[in-house]
């Protein structure tokens, strides 16, 4: 059972020894509830710029994954299929009922991917925001400049663990097809942290994730960084809303 958090538009929820914050709101249609899914360490706030604008699309569900925004952290040892379990079981106790279209930026795409290939009868659409791949750690990493190389590593502590991170990796990487399930690829074009050479992969890893699905497009937004939501709302509001759109037809 959810409790309403005082001075919040949100809720929590035991979802067994811990209670995860989350957020239900939108526009009632027969479209697919959307669900939000964010990057590393990030809470739910960090969606705050289209917020508004998928509000007016259909039902919203944005939360926090435990450890981070107002969810309390677990205890146990984390990996991205302990977070696709957190987060069914939140919808599932709260009588959020699917289809869904998963929405996933950086990490998040990794935690939707897994969602969906674990229970694809729940999905309509997926949509990746500039999301994490696999192999970076392994393939592109090392590309990066110390500076940033050294500032990727030691942000491996306000979530999971940098172990834990490469487990969901490793766990991602089984993920070889999600058949027919829509998949929209989201991909910032200009972004500084990258070198040549680390873009170029990234680049790459972006076309394979589009390659998931039989029924996929890719999206690049030339002048987007790593958080186009942040610095591109009403473009990553247009895409969600095609999205909706052509699951109608």
């Amino acid at each position: 059972m959810s409790k309403i958090i005082k001075d919040s538009p949100g809720y929590k929820v035991d979802i067994g020894g811990i209670e995860l914050y989350y957020e239900y709101f939108g526009e009632e249609s027969n479209s697919p509830t959307l669900v939000f899914d964010t990057g590393y360490g990030c809470p739910s706030t960090y969606w705050e710029s289209i917020k508004v604008g998928v509000s007016k699309l259909s039902k919203v569900v944005m939360y926090d994954r435990s450890g981070i925004g107002k969810s309390q952290k677990d205890e146990r040892s984390r990996s991205s299929k302990q977070i696709v379990e957190d987060l069914r079981t939140l919808l599932q106790q709260e009588e959020i009922k699917p289809p869904y279209v998963l929405v996933g930026h950086s990490f998040g795409g990794i935690n939707v991917r897994l969602y969906a290939d674990i229970y694809p009868e729940e999905i309509a659409a997926v949509i990746l925001l500039d999301s994490s791949h696999a192999d970076q750690n392994e393939k592109m990493v090392h590309l990066f400049s110390k500076e940033v190389q050294e500032d990727y590593f030691k942000g491996f502590e306000y979530e999971i663990s940098l172990s834990q991170f490469e487990e969901s990796l490793e766990q991602v990487r089984a993920v070889t097809s999600l058949g027919n399930i829509p998949l929209t690829v989201v991909t910032g074009g200009t972004q500084p942290h990258h070198t040549a050479e680390s873009m170029a992969v990234w680049m790459e890893f972006q076309k394979e994730l589009a390659g998931l699905s039989n029924n996929s497009q890719h999206i690049i937004i030339n002048d987007a960084g790593h958080s186009i939501h942040m610095s591109h709302p009403e473009n990553v509001i247009n895409i969600i809303n095609e999205v909706l759109k052509n699951l109608k037809n």
